[in-house]
């Protein structure tokens, strides 16, 4: 049997060349076509020529390398999540929390670090009393406070101020509250 090779080039060269080929020449190229192909012994040969042995080495060397992709790829996920997570530097303000069993001591928030998704400094206050978050926004914008109604002082809110904000707004942001009315009168935080 000849190879499929060999019937390539000769296939082409007898296009090419008409002339220089027989009748019988042609018609036996055409028989050696139409016979059947041992599909097995096509693949034995095609399995030597193409498909080397594999040895266990290489087995190990691909183990190896998805092994290393991965992890390569874990620590690449982990760095990425690590750098989008917002982390508090000194510079930033207070971030102030407070619960119910603070209500008794004198001061109504401790102080912890804080930054908005945006990156802008802000206090967050938990459970805090709106007298305790005017005292702190009168003393950041230097201002006197005016308790005028105790009962709203005595409220307690969860607040996150943004103290790049204006007083104005911030102001704005707290009036929304029921039972709430801040104005700013005379260098004063007046709470009504």
């Amino acid at each position: 049997m000849k190879t499929n090779d060999h019937n390539m080039l000769l296939f082409r060269d007898m296009q090419e060349e008409p002339d220089k080929y027989s009748d019988q020449e042609i018609e036996a190229m055409m028989d050696d076509l139409d016979r059947e192909v041992d599909a097995d012994e096509a693949w034995q040969q095609f399995a030597q020529q193409h498909i080397p042995s594999v040895r266990p080495i290489h087995k190990w060397r691909k183990i190896a390398a998805i092994l290393i992709g991965v992890l390569t790829l874990s620590g690449i996920a982990i760095a990425a999540v690590w750098s989008l997570t917002p982390s508090p530097s000194p510079k930033e303000s207070r971030v102030y929390s407070a619960t119910a069993k603070d209500s008794v001591s004198k001061s109504d928030h401790s102080p912890l670090i804080g930054r908005e998704a945006r990156g802008e400094a802000s206090l967050v206050f938990d459970n805090v009393t709106l007298d305790s978050i005017a005292k702190d926004i009168a003393a950041y914008h230097h201002l006197d406070i005016d308790l005028q109604n105790e009962q709203a002082g005595q409220l307690r809110f969860y607040f996150v101020w943004n103290q790049d904000e204006s007083l104005q707004k911030v102001i704005e942001k707290l009036n929304m509250f029921e039972q709430v009315h801040l104005a700013v009168e005379d260098r004063k935080l007046i709470v009504r």
